[in-house]
């Protein structure tokens, strides 16, 4: 964790060289693929090229791009990199020159969804091993014939030469997390009965004939990788044993440079993009079985976001590189800051998936809740300079993001907290054990502020005559929650009936030590920051019987991608789970109830204590003290109540008032 991050220590396997069929790589350190969606009509982008020249100059070692359609049958959209267009190449040798002038290879990751793609632009339906429909798109696909088959490894041929053409250092094929090729390898999703299915040698034949076509139009050097599970930990699908013959049978054809070794499927996804609720490398038991079985390089990503952990795992003979995603989406210059010794510097990624996985689950472009710069890397990083003072009022995290940003301006910077902690809300979370990484965020900006020399005071409360001496004033004074129980679901009606009896409280409530809670208790959730399921994780792990109800159609909508996941750790903590379902009245303990598409009532039971999270009102008591001020910008809940990633982004910008305020002062006194 974090608190072991201390400078000075050496990584000498994660910093070593090692080679990959002929070539050298640098360091260990992989930045594996993942889709950013960055390019455009399926072309490479300033932004694109940004992104990744950022992390080159960073140190890592290997870069493999993701999520390249490598036919025509595998666009999904025009986010997606198309490797196998000729347009497309100059873009791509552009990108090629760009991440190769640091030291750093690039590869592609040639991809085909299968039934885990879209037939939204081709209009024709999807193709699969056999016709039988994924677990999440639920599109049954029709079954590939031979002439497609044909047809779709000729294509991966081409676009790896076409790749190779462009500059490109080697190529990847997904085979893995039930894509188009994995659901050739899985006996759960190929029922084959020709020369493409049955035994395992016939299941994995595609794989192989595709990597044998492409050694026949590259050069020896040009690499070619296979990415494989391995586990699918799904009924029916590949054990780890299982993955061991994949593997080895792969090496046989005598083409293959390396093995990336990641696991699952649709039907548990995005468990290969686990959030801070699931263990740490997940996949580092089955990466270890495939590397003792085979004598090429081997690979394995997912929740290896500590460079101590990855060292660890490279020490003990594990596997040879590691995949650290996200790591190097919240920090690219973690490699170099790791060789150099200021490990204490690296900025963490705590494996929230709102910015990642869920902006490109919701059809967005990638971002990062930690790390707001990502996917803006082409835009001047900082303006001048300046030699001004700020005060920050609030310590949450849009407060400390703000004062950290200010601060590397070189401004003279005060942060006030009226609590004693800093952190606000993401403080409260991380009490509960599947948030608690929210907690490596605070610790990560409460270092920065101190290494920056921020003055910070805590168990202050700032008033109006407290910020007069300051040129900027930063309000990030959060946010509270309603105890009136509004809803939306009711417009209504302003407050729930019974709202001001003791024992109905707010989320907040629940976590501080002076609040009584009894053993029986109701959550009313409709709120989009996800305060209702916080809490109710947190009473269940602290011995309550928990309800939620929730007016929408599911509880914890505010989850997007990681919802199933949400949702197995309520149903294991014993948590009832009500959807679709509202109070209409607390009336001691008894709760009335409805369901809100019939309207018929519904029996909740007795309950001790009720906590009404539906939503916060801002925190603007300074903000209405000071007026019209000039010198004041809001950030965070006190402007909007809103997410975490809105926060860090608020708070990122705030340095942009600097130089915009310093200008207007500097004209007017001129």
């Amino acid at each position: 964790m974090i608190e072991e991050w201390k400078d000075g220590i050496a990584f000498p396997y994660l910093t070593s060289s090692v080679h990959i069929g002929s070539r050298k790589v640098k360091n260990r350190i992989v930045s594996p693929p993942h889709g950013t969606y960055f390019a455009s009509n399926g072309l490479v982008t300033e932004q694109q090229l940004a992104y990744y020249a950022e992390r080159a100059a960073g140190g890592v070692g290997m870069i493999i791009v993701g999520n390249m359609a490598a036919w025509d049958r595998s666009k999904t959209g025009g986010g997606q990199n198309y490797a196998f267009s000729p347009d497309a190449v100059e873009g791509h040798r552009a990108l090629a020159q760009t991440v190769q002038a640091h030291g750093t290879l690039l590869l592609a990751q040639l991809w085909d969804g299968g039934r885990q793609g879209s037939s939204r632009l081709s209009r024709l339906p999807l193709l699969s091993a056999s016709p039988l429909p994924d677990p999440v798109v639920r599109e049954i696909p029709k079954e590939i014939e031979e002439w497609e088959i044909e047809d779709m490894i000729s294509s991966f041929a081409r676009s790896a030469a076409l790749m190779e053409q462009a500059g490109w250092d080697g190529v990847e094929l997904l085979a893995a997390q039930g894509y188009g090729l994995a659901q050739f390898v899985s006996p759960q999703m190929n029922h084959r009965r020709d020369e493409w299915g049955g035994s395992p040698d016939n299941r994995v034949r595609v794989v192989c004939e595709i990597v044998r076509r492409i050694r026949s139009v590259v050069a020896p050097h040009f690499l070619v990788g296979v990415r494989i599970n391995g586990d699918d930990m799904i009924d029916g699908g590949n054990t780890p044993d299982d993955a061991v013959l994949t593997a080895r049978l792969l090496e046989q054809t005598g083409g293959v440079d390396y093995l990336n070794v990641s696991g699952a499927s649709n039907e548990n996804y995005p468990l290969w993009i686990a959030d801070m609720g699931h263990d740490t490398a997940l996949f580092v038991d089955a990466a270890r079985a495939i590397k003792d079985a085979v004598s090429i390089p081997v690979m394995v990503a997912t929740r290896i976001k500590d460079p101590l952990l990855a060292e660890s795992i490279l020490a003990q003979g594990a596997t040879d590189l590691v995949g650290m995603n996200r790591a190097l989406i919240a920090d690219p210059a973690m490699p170099e800051k790791v060789t150099s010794g200021l490990l204490s510097q690296v900025r963490p990624c705590i494996s929230c998936n709102q910015g990642c996985v869920g902006k490109t689950a919701a059809g967005g472009q990638m971002e990062c809740t930690v790390n707001p710069r990502v996917g803006f890397e082409w835009q001047t990083a900082a303006g001048p300079a300046v030699r001004q003072s700020v005060v920050v009022v609030g310590g949450g995290p849009a407060g400390m993001q703000a004062a950290v940003a200010c601060a590397e301006r070189g401004a003279e910077v005060v942060l006030f907290e009226s609590r004693e902690k800093l952190g606000g809300q993401i403080e409260l979370a991380s009490r509960v054990t599947s948030r608690s990484e929210f907690g490596m965020l605070i610790a990560h900006l409460r270092r920065r502020l101190d290494t920056l020399g921020v003055d910070v005071r805590v168990g202050v409360t700032a008033a109006a005559g407290d910020l007069a001496r300051f040129d900027h004033v930063v309000l990030a004074t959060g946010s509270r929650p309603w105890r009136s129980g509004f809803s939306s679901h009711r417009p209504g009606v302003l407050a729930v009936s019974g709202h001001d009896q003791p024992h109905v409280v707010t989320p907040w409530d629940v976590f501080e030590p002076t609040t009584s809670i009894g053993t029986r208790v109701l959550v009313a959730e409709d709120d989009s920051q996800g305060q209702a399921t916080t809490a109710a994780e947190y009473l269940a792990e602290n011995g309550r019987e928990v309800t939620i109800v929730a007016r929408s159609i599911s509880v914890g909508v505010w989850s997007g991608a990681g919802q199933e996941f949400l949702y197995k750790r309520l149903r294991k903590a014993g948590v009832e789970l009500r959807a679709h379902t509202w109070i209409d009245a607390v009336r001691g303990d008894a709760v009335d109830a409805y369901d809100v598409f019939s309207g018929v009532p519904v029996e909740l039971g007795r309950f001790d204590t009720v906590v009404l999270a539906t939503g916060s009102a801002v925190e603007d008591t300074v903000y209405r003290q000071l007026g019209q001020d000039q010198r004041v910008i809001r950030v965070g809940d006190c402007l909007a109540p809103r997410r975490l990633d809105n926060a860090m982004w608020d708070g990122l910008h705030a340095a942009d008032h600097l130089s915009a305020v310093g200008t207007t002062l500097k004209l007017a006194t001129s």
